[in-house]
């Protein structure tokens, strides 16, 4: 139960750190008093860990996020949970030199057992295809969600895929482990 509670616990803290990083330009160029778009990350931001080479996507290919595990909490329950799964299928829709413009053509999510279609939504993806993050709607509802490609294990890249959906009255924070494929 303990570390049920820790991953919870590190889970969140990854996600509000993801959300001060992708905060941080837009409160920042607000300041300077306008949009500014730059390539190049600041000093304290560059990790060696990031990859250095760009990804060679075409408008019109598709990149596909499968989980192969995941689990979900109900938001302001976390003592409610259980399996998750899904889906996600993107389209690449422009290609520009800080990243892909995609939408959602299609997938499900898969929460303690309901499905809820995917039927639309948009998202980012880096150039150097590290983070997707954008929104979509399933099952009447809204959704929020970024994934982080862990890289390579054997041939096939990994992935985290992190959920945030509202349907009806409940909101449901979903962790799932994905395969990536383009």
């Amino acid at each position: 139960m303990n570390t049920k509670k820790t991953a919870i616990a590190s889970s969140i803290g990854i996600l509000t750190a993801v959300a001060l990083l992708l905060a941080y330009p837009v409160m920042a160029a607000a300041a300077a008093g306008g949009p500014q778009i730059t390539n190049q990350l600041p000093t304290s931001v560059r990790s060696t860990r990031l990859p250095s080479q760009k990804i060679q996507l075409s408008v019109g290919q598709t990149v596909t996020l499968d989980s192969v595990a995941g689990g979900y909490w109900v938001i302001g329950s976390l003592g409610t949970n259980g399996t998750a799964s899904g889906t996600i299928t993107l389209q690449v829709t422009g290609a520009l030199s800080g990243g892909y413009v995609t939408t959602l053509t299609g997938g499900t999510l898969s929460i303690n057992g309901t499905n809820y279609a995917i039927s639309g939504g948009s998202a980012e993806l880096g150039s150097s295809g590290r983070l997707i993050v954008g929104q979509g709607q399933a099952g009447g509802s809204q959704f929020l969600f970024h994934a982080l490609n862990l890289g390579k294990f054997g041939s096939t890249n990994y992935g985290v895929l992190l959920v945030d959906f509202k349907a009806g009255p409940s909101e449901f924070a979903a962790r799932l482990l994905v395969t990536i494929s383009s």
